[in-house]
């Protein structure tokens, strides 16, 4: 299965980590569509505290084979 980038769905610079809620993180959703069958796929990215959105644009890879 091949996912290919497709936009920013939701971001948040400041949000309390869900593996521990005493920390907080910036947080990104990305849509990804699945080459072969158009299907939509949404993958979460997380980085430390406000962290700009247009940094996660290079941390969530373009295309992600799996």
């Amino acid at each position: 299965m091949i996912l290919i980038r497709n936009k920013l769905e939701i971001y948040m610079d400041s949000k309390r980590d869900t593996k521990d809620r005493r920390k907080k993180v910036a947080w990104a959703v990305f849509s990804y569509i699945n080459k072969s069958n158009n299907d939509e796929h949404r993958i979460s990215f997380t980085a430390k505290v406000n962290t700009p959105e247009t940094e996660f644009w290079n941390i969530a890879p373009k295309r992600i084979e799996q």
